[in-house]
């Protein structure tokens, strides 16, 4: 029998500095990934979509560096968080997706250019793992 798979994979750039509440609590941030086409108009199209990370563990006193603009790799795990809320005096279950990271990699930081070599030379790190 097959297991079922929960896993993404997301590059992008992250839209602010790392966050840590406190020196035992998860590593946050988002990160923006896009997507561009030429519509049936033959006009350029961009999308935008923005994804939460949480970083668990070890993998804390890495992704703590990131900074805003830098180009990122994360492989993780798509985990929902449901709460209720009222709207319109109704009650609605809300749902806030998040990526809980297990692998990450800085692929370049804010100004610098990624390369295959850049990529293939950075600082990769994995969840429980420590440095590959």
């Amino acid at each position: 029998m097959v297991n079922d798979l929960n896993k993404t994979l997301q590059m992008g750039y992250l839209g602010a500095d790392a966050k840590q509440q406190s020196t035992t609590a998860p590593v946050t941030f988002s990160i923006a990934t896009s997507e561009k086409w030429t519509d049936e108009n033959n006009q350029p199209q961009e999308r935008t979509e923005w994804h939460n990370i949480v970083v668990f563990g070890n993998l804390r006193n890495y992704a703590i560096k990131f900074k805003k603009g830098d180009r990122v790799f994360v492989e993780g795990k798509i985990h929902n968080n449901k709460y209720p809320k009222e709207i319109g005096g109704e009650t609605v279950t809300m749902i806030y997706p998040e990526i809980h990271a297990v692998e990450i990699d800085r692929v370049a930081a804010k100004g610098e250019e990624s390369s295959p070599e850049s990529e293939t030379t950075s600082d990769k790190r994995s969840a429980g793992k420590g440095k590959k």
